[in-house]
């Protein structure tokens, strides 16, 4: 197919619908792309000595549109063509290096070439899209934006740059720029300067100005100050910042609060429009002429607030959307470089942070001492971390509604160690900014007091000081406001800023922890002046005298007592002879050549003192539980406890219930007593032990001086673990582990083993605790009486508060006495002697009397039962028991048919427990404890026949088994 036909294909009239600007979508045989047009033939485009044969009109209709007539043929002579191209290309040449249609010289040859692009423009864009590189479409559009605003303000000279520099300065060269000075100088301002500048060279401005806004401050608008004896563009980094005229930024506001640019004109809106800057009149040269033209463009962070506004004015020309756009999308860009210099910053300004927080942790332990000098030294650091020229701190006072400060107005003083006059200065909560800011645990940052109604003009009137701006924070403390810091004028700028408000945001919670722990620290050093003197009066007052130590002394006269007998009757001495009685038990059993006679007097008079008069757990409980160990260790020929054992276990006897107050461990914890508080487990116990600590500590009481410190630490040991072994709780544990070790038939208890002694110290301190129940009758009864009285006054404060006591110590039924008794010694006591005798066989009459005791009671008991099953059956009681607890007879005369129950359970508690036993029980100390199985057994089985339950520390019989009449 000739050349002539493919162009009939391509430019037929099949396709004369087509416009010019939409791509060619027919095929060529030649195999051309269909977006792309035949070659530009010479003569088309008008270059001579095109062949005549070349210009048929019949042809050239053939290849256009109808009404498209070139003026000339479109085939051309190649030979022609190709000759021509290397005779211009000088010509050529100098057209690619200058890229412009100007370079041309014959203007009919610039007119076609425009008209045939312009006709083409498919090919032109498919052109540029597959063959110019990106950056150099960006180059073109810039220079496209730049030759608009030129020719839009062709008289601004001085604002405009040269040709060969606007074409090469592209959106990222203003980019680059922009960060070359973040690198160099990483300041904010410095950064925002340089991008208000590229902005207004960009878009041809005769000046302009950038305002700092204050989102929590709506009003109060800051703008840069300027050096006007400059032009814009050569102006330097504004260093300071001056408030602007509240009346001359309704606008900055306004598009500070919509976010976006905005253009004004002072022909439109005359009312508004500002005033012309002083800036735009020095560089117009004349004093007449003003600003007519404002373009506002928002500059915003990325919490999408608004900081800055750059105002660019002009005089004649108006603003357009065009100047718009290229501001926005210059302020875009640098809007990210901003953002990254704020990070730089913050990054910065932590690291400083961090150095200096080290600063302030060192201080605050340094000046913990005392908690004005704390304040005092934290405030000198806040103001070199915000630079403040004065600051005062408040703390909170809810009680009297008030704010108390004892550091108020501190100057700033580098280097200088003032010595402030401590005075306290107190005001209203709700008065002044440091009120309002206790009350809304608000950060307020104020640069402006006088404009602020909440600002208290008073201090400023009487000193003569002029507040200018104020920083105030809240202190807080687990989200409770302890405190407020107030600062006062910026030393080196009018206001506060951002970045001191972010500073001394984080130091707040450091000075909060400060102030909380530096508060708690003070209030335990007055705690402590006054526990010192408290415990001055205390030692005063629980102290022996002197005169009772000397009569103590001076008593030379003996006493005829065998201490080792287990059933002395602790009734028969006085106090005094109670305590001559410690001393005599003490020299018997140690050696009296490491103790002074005058301290072990002292200390035992003191021990005297430190017991309460309570009903039962007072000194004469004392000193029959330390009697009872004294026996007990007497009775151990063997010596199986060490020295230091056994000056323990005695020791702890003796004080084993100091300062005991008549009530149980589980009644201090339900009536939330301040021992309870202190210790979870075994209160009574633990402060037994620290009353004795406290009268070894008191001056001439430790009868350990002469010891060495290793063996006083080891006894102080043994005395808490004696004095903690007395307490029911721990008895049972103990109990069990004992049990285990003679459970088998060859004993497993072993002395050479700690924990076993350990365990033997533990029995041995229960069994003397118990002792009462271990004395005969006679003595049993009077100390029962005497536990049951503490025990009632116990109920009648329950009582009294509301609650119903337990039956054991309810006043109104003493009939429970004997079935308690019997719980108490068949569950604690006969055990407890069981296992002590097994471990130190000549203790043995402890749990023969005990066991006889037992007997009694539930002798007793069956009186009382018997008393209740009578009443039941309406039949008359012929036995009356006088009062539960003091008639001794034994025998029971019965003399119906329901009363012979209650003889055969008597006459069977008297075979059991053994007031005829078939058996001798071996006595001698060198021989094992040898008692008939069955008799142990027969023990056992009649009392766990009956369900008891554990009380306040003893075991009574439940309420289903008082019922069961089998019993």
């Amino acid at each position: 197919m000739s050349e002539g036909s493919n162009a009939g294909l391509a430019y037929g009239d099949k396709d004369s619908s087509r416009s010019n600007n939409t791509p060619i979508q027919s095929n060529t045989s030649d195999g051309r792309s269909p977006q792309l047009l035949p070659p530009i033939g010479k003569a088309e485009i008008g270059f001579p000595g095109t062949p005549a044969s070349l210009k048929s009109p019949t042809e050239s209709k053939a290849r256009f549109h109808a009404g498209c007539v070139p003026k000339q043929s479109i085939y051309m002579d190649w030979n022609s063509v190709r000759a021509d191209k290397k005779k211009h290309s000088v010509k050529y040449s100098r057209q690619k290096k200058t890229k412009s249609l100007a370079s041309f010289k014959d203007a009919e040859e610039q007119e076609t070439i425009s008209h045939y692009l312009n006709r083409n423009k498919d090919y032109l864009e498919t052109y540029i899209l597959e063959s110019v590189p990106q950056d150099v479409v960006e180059k073109w559009l810039h220079m496209k934006m730049k030759n608009n605003a030129i020719n839009v303000h062709p008289k601004l000279s001085y604002n405009r740059p040269s040709a060969s520099h606007e074409h090469s300065r592209t959106t990222k060269q203003m980019f680059m720029d922009i960060l070359k000075i973040y690198k160099e100088d990483p300041r904010e301002h410095t950064v925002l300067w340089q991008l208000a500048k590229s902005v207004a060279t960009s878009i041809g401005v005769e000046t302009y100005r950038v305002y700092k806004l204050f989102p929590d401050h709506p009003t109060f608008v800051q703008h840069f100050v300027i050096d006007h004896t400059k032009l814009p563009q050569n102006q330097p980094v504004p260093s300071t910042l001056e408030r602007s005229d509240p009346q001359q930024v309704e606008l900055v506001l306004e598009v500070a609060k919509k976010g976006t640019s905005k253009r004004v004109s002072r022909f439109d809106d005359p009312l508004r429009f500002p005033e012309t800057p002083l800036s735009l009149l020095k560089s117009c040269n004349s004093r007449n002429k003003q600003g007519n033209y404002i373009l506002y463009q928002p500059i915003i962070t990325k919490s999408g607030k608004t900081s800055y506004v750059l105002e660019m004015w002009r005089t004649k020309d108006r603003f357009k959307v065009i100047d718009e756009e290229i501001s926005g999308h210059i302020v875009v860009w640098g809007s990210v470089a901003l953002h990254y210099c704020k990070l730089y910053v913050d990054k910065k300004r932590e690291r400083n942070m961090s150095d200096f927080l080290l600063d302030v942790v060192k201080a605050i332990f340094e000046e913990m001492v005392s908690l004005d000098q704390l304040i005092k030294r934290i405030l000198e650091f806040a103001q070199r971390l915000v630079n403040a020229d004065r600051a005062s701190l408040f703390l909170v006072d809810y009680r009297n509604s008030e704010l108390v400060s004892t550091v108020f107005d501190l100057k700033f003083e580098p280097g200088l160690d003032l010595d402030m006059e401590k005075k306290e200065i107190r005001m209203p909560i709700n008065r002044g900014i440091a009120g309002h800011v206790a009350l809304s645990g608000e950060t307020m940052n104020i640069p402006d007091a006088y404009s602020d109604y909440r600002f208290n003009r008073d201090v400023d009137e009487a000193t003569g000081y002029k507040t200018i701006s104020i920083l105030c924070m809240p202190i807080k403390v687990e989200g409770k406001v302890i405190g407020v810091v107030q600062m006062v004028n910026k030393r080196d700028d009018k206001y506060f800023g951002d970045d001191d408000e972010a500073a001394f945001e984080i130091f707040s919670t450091f000075f909060g922890l400060a102030l909380h722990h530096a508060r708690l620290y003070d209030r335990i050093m007055r705690k402590e002046q006054k526990y010192r003197v408290a415990l001055e009066v205390l030692s005063y007052h629980n102290t022996c005298r002197e005169y009772e130590v000397q009569a103590m002394l001076l008593d030379k006269e003996p006493l005829n007592v065998d201490f080792a007998d287990f059933y002395l009757d602790p009734f028969r001495f006085d106090e005094f002879e109670k305590c001559k009685c410690i001393i005599s038990m003490f020299r018997d059993l140690f050696d009296m050549t490491q103790f002074d006679i005058t301290t072990l007097t002292r200390f035992t008079l003191t021990v005297k003192k430190n017991y309460r008069t309570v009903p039962y757990h007072n000194f004469d409980h004392g000193w029959t539980v330390a009697h009872a160990m004294y026996a007990i260790l007497k009775s151990d020929v063997k010596e199986r406890f060490d020295y230091n054992k056994r000056l323990a276990l005695f020791v702890a006897c003796l004080c084993h219930d100091l300062d005991h107050r008549g009530y149980t461990n589980k009644y201090m914890s339900e009536t939330a007593s301040p021992l309870a508080a202190m210790y979870t487990t075994s209160t009574l116990e633990h402060h037994h032990f620290n009353i004795t600590v406290t009268i070894l500590q008191q001056d001439g009481h430790n009868i350990f001086s002469h010891i060495s410190s290793e063996d006083y630490k080891e006894i102080l040991g043994f005395i808490r673990h004696c004095i903690l072994a007395t307490d029911l709780a721990a008895f049972f544990p103990n109990l069990d582990k004992i049990r285990e070790l003679y459970r088998s038939d060859e004993a497993q208890f072993s002395w050479d083993d700690p924990s076993h002694r350990d365990l033997a110290m533990a029995i041995s301190m229960t069994a003397a605790d118990l002792s009462a129940s271990a004395k005969p009758w006679e003595i049993q009864i009077k100390t029962v009486k005497v536990i049951f009285e503490e025990f009632y006054d116990q109920g009648d404060k329950e009582r009294a508060a509301g609650r119903i006591p337990i039956p054991m110590m309810d006043r109104n039924k003493p009939e429970e006495q004997p079935a308690s008794q019997v719980g108490f010694l068949s569950q604690i006591c006969i055990p407890c002697y069981d296992m002590l005798y097994r471990i130190l066989p000549n203790t043995k009459p402890m749990y023969a009397m005990a066991t006889k005791n037992l007997n009694r009671w539930k002798a007793r008991a069956d009186k009382i039962l018997f008393k209740q099953d009578s009443k039941k059956d309406n039949s008359k009681d012929t036995l009356e028991p006088k009062d539960g607890i003091g008639d001794d007879d034994d025998d029971v005369t019965v003399k119906n048919e329901g009363n012979k129950r209650v003889e055969i359970i008597r006459q069977e508690s008297k075979t059991i427990i053994g007031e005829a036993q078939p058996k001798p029980v071996v006595w001698n100390d060198d021989e094992e404890f040898a008692v008939e199985q069955t008799f142990r057994s027969n023990i056992w089985k009649e009392i766990d026949g009956v369900t008891w339950i554990e009380e306040e520390g003893v075991l009574v019989a439940s309420e289903a088994t008082k019922k069961d009449d089998t019993v």
